[in-house]
């Protein structure tokens, strides 16, 4: 009786081990991404991540070509 209780209480050590830490990264999978502030661009009008976007004169743009086109349309 005594070996069963503790092949028992062996098999319990070893799922917590191999088992336990998986069930902890599929908690941090649900849970929710950080919210970050969209941006528009001031050319295309698409929404960018404001971590993403150029910042030039107090408008953002998505791309340094968006940026050049907004250069380009101010010069002529």
């Amino acid at each position: 009786m005594l070996k069963i209780i503790l092949f028992a209480i062996l098999i319990y050590i070893a799922y917590i081990l191999f088992f336990g830490k998986k069930r902890e990264k599929k908690e941090d999978k649900n849970r929710p991404q950080e919210e970050e502030l969209m941006v528009e661009c001031a050319v295309c009008k698409t929404f960018v991540a404001i971590s993403e976007a150029i910042k030039k004169d107090g408008q953002y743009f998505c791309s340094q070509n968006c940026m050049k086109a907004e250069d380009d349309n101010h010069r002529t």
